[in-house]
């Protein structure tokens, strides 16, 4: 009972370090979520660091990947900063809205999550990546969380709701897998990488979570078919990456024989072993629905 309690409490106080920001941005038109991608990046970083010291190759490179992300980071959150300081000067920024960088980067997200999806089926252990961890964390997880928050920034107040159609189905569809697989599951997904996940389960996340994501469409009174359609495929789409981006960190730390990425969230974890399906599916689909809008 307290363990689960303790999840409870850290899992509420997750969301609301996610949620504030985000409800702020929306009424404001402001980036302030681009801090918590920032941090969140860093977090992750400092932790695929420490799993790379279990590694046969023992190297990190914290520090310089830590600076990479300071950098790649920094005209972001200027931008932010512009919100209570308009005199602040971003060439940087400017620059980067005038090419099509985010469609090139959206790109490489892509093929980074089809290349790591495909080694979660690989019989073989993946500790193969941290032979070059510097090049390895730039793909996971800075280039996916790099490139939310650019397409976040570009987006304006009323667009940036649309997170919430990519986010909320995540977590749905982590709360309702894990209840089906309790209730009903008997046949494991991928018994090698994560012993407790059961097709029931990722099935009944699948469909609950697309259910749930339709009825809230029905009482905020935006339900049309062609609403409702749209809905469901994004909802479908998020529980299937989300899935395999839980997938992947599992088959990562069971290279590396560890149980959780970190302990800076008791009953969950690590930030990695929070974010790990939003590394898949907040990039994927956000910036796929903000090039549609």
């Amino acid at each position: 009972m307290k363990d689960v309690l303790i999840r409870s409490v850290f899992g509420a106080l997750f969301l609301m370090v996610v949620f504030t920001p985000f409800v702020y941005d929306v009424r404001n038109n402001g980036n302030m979520l681009n801090l918590v991608f920032y941090v969140f990046t860093m977090l992750g970083t400092h932790e695929l660091s420490e799993m790379s010291k279990k590694s046969p190759y023992k190297h990190s490179m914290k520090l310089p990947a830590l600076l990479l992300v300071t950098a790649l980071f920094m005209p972001l959150l200027i931008q932010t900063a512009k919100s209570f300081y308009p005199l602040l000067f971003n060439p940087v920024w400017d620059y980067f809205v005038q090419t099509p960088a985010l469609l090139v980067l959206w790109g490489i997200v892509i093929a980074t999550v089809i290349i790591l999806s495909y080694w979660i089926f690989q019989k073989e252990k993946i500790d193969f990546v941290f032979k070059s961890p510097f090049v390895f964390n730039f793909f996971y997880p800075v280039l996916p969380m790099w490139t939310l928050a650019i397409a976040y920034t570009l987006t304006n107040s009323i667009d940036k709701q649309m997170l919430l159609i990519v986010l909320l189905p995540i977590y749905l569809n982590d709360t309702l897998a894990y209840v089906f697989g309790r209730l009903f599951g008997k046949t494991p997904l991928i018994p090698s990488v994560s012993p407790k996940k059961t097709r029931e389960g990722f099935i009944g996340g699948l469909i609950g979570a697309a259910i749930v994501m339709i009825a809230i469409l029905y009482f905020a009174g935006e339900f049309t078919t062609y609403n409702a359609l749209g809905v469901a495929g994004v909802s479908v789409l998020a529980s299937i990456l989300a899935t395999l981006g839980d997938l992947f960190e599992s088959k990562l730390k069971r290279s590396v024989n560890v149980k959780d990425s970190g302990n800076i969230l008791p009953g969950h974890g690590g930030i990695l072993d929070r974010i790990d399906a939003m590394l898949f599916v907040a990039p994927v689909l956000y910036v796929l629905l903000a090039l549609i809008s």
